[in-house]
């Protein structure tokens, strides 16, 4: 089931890229052919780094424990310059493996600050299960639900960078990024 799911997750992110590139003026594609292209590029990551908002796990059928140790790894494709996809698999707060398959947009705001980017994915989680399952807004029972991440970051160089994944309410993920050419 997973793997349709990534399946239909990859074929919306082409249509989208597709759509979005055929509506570009002259004077955007003259500007994309200047810059060293992200398209086809494969970005592998870990975060080895979790800020909590609260130290303490406030579940009603918790007894105020802590919050466990979050590792997260994964990759992601661009698909375009803009556009990409990705999984990484996790440790959620609560030390429950936890899956995140998803889409999402990467942007470069400010033309003076080239190294500086944003994103935002949305996809699948599965893996936050009873008595966690309402720690994340939409979930079933069964663990899986849907999730959205923005998040900036700053290019080292064109290999390495460094991201800051917003958790919700829950708190921070520092993100270590190596693209493989």
């Amino acid at each position: 089931m997973l793997k349709r799911i990534f399946s239909a997750v990859l074929c919306c992110a082409a249509v989208t890229a597709t759509t979005s590139a055929q509506a570009q003026t002259p004077t955007q594609e003259l500007k994309m052919s200047t810059t060293l292209s992200e398209a086809g590029q494969w970005t592998l990551m870990a975060a080895p780094l979790t800020l909590h908002f609260s130290d303490i796990n406030r579940d009603a059928d918790s007894t105020d424990e802590k919050h466990k140790y979050v590792w997260l790894v994964g990759a992601e494709k661009m698909v375009t310059d803009k556009y990409f996809a990705g999984a990484a698999f996790f440790s959620n707060s609560f030390g429950q493996p936890t899956q995140y398959v998803y889409v999402g947009a990467k942007f470069r705001p400010w033309d003076e600050r080239p190294k500086f980017f944003a994103k935002i994915s949305a996809g699948v989680i599965h893996g936050y299960k009873p008595p966690y399952d309402k720690k994340i807004p939409i979930n079933t029972s069964s663990g899986w639900g849907l999730g959205v991440i923005p998040s900036i970051g700053w290019d080292f160089n064109d290999q390495f960078a460094a991201q800051l994944n917003v958790l919700g309410a829950a708190g921070l993920m520092l993100q270590m990024n190596a693209t493989v050419k």
